[in-house]
């Protein structure tokens, strides 16, 4: 069974394992490739749905009009409502503002583990709203990691 699903594959309608999706910082050149590293420790026990595309064009207009801007949105869409867990990283030296959207729709679905990091932004925004909602928080993501593989 293939285990790492990237944007814009298809994602079969069944799966038997548990199921992550990578959300987070992810903007280029300023967040480490951090789902790689989730991916290389996670795999063996879940199946991955990492939204950071390879043949990425940071030049594609942002626009419902673009069609490979729109299948990838829909791609992530779709998979965080397909995902058991989600996984949501917030880098310190990212603005991260569709994290930020994504986190604010699934703040109440007891489905995300939170790492912020300390120099992050908006970290007093989601610790709030972490702490009012239940959401799981860690403070790196190897402890969140370590916790998923228990």
């Amino acid at each position: 069974m293939k285990r790492i699903y990237k944007a814009p594959e298809e994602i079969p309608l069944s799966i038997d394992a548990k199921t992550i999706f990578l959300a987070g910082s992810i903007e280029m050149d300023k967040a480490v490739d951090w789902q790689k590293h989730c991916e290389e420790l996670l795999q063996d026990q879940f199946v991955i749905f990492n939204p950071r595309r390879s043949e990425w064009d940071s030049g594609w207009s942002q626009t419902i009009e673009n069609p490979n801007f729109k299948e990838q949105v829909n791609w992530e869409l779709n998979a965080l409502e397909r995902a058991d867990i989600i996984i949501m990283f917030f880098a310190e030296n990212t603005m991260s503002p569709i994290s930020l959207l994504e986190f604010g729709l699934y703040a109440q679905t007891n489905k995300m583990k939170v790492v912020v990091e300390e120099n992050f932004w908006r970290k007093g925004n989601i610790d709030i709203v972490c702490e009012r909602y239940s959401v799981e928080q860690f403070k790196t993501l190897d402890e969140l990691i370590q916790n998923l593989l228990k």
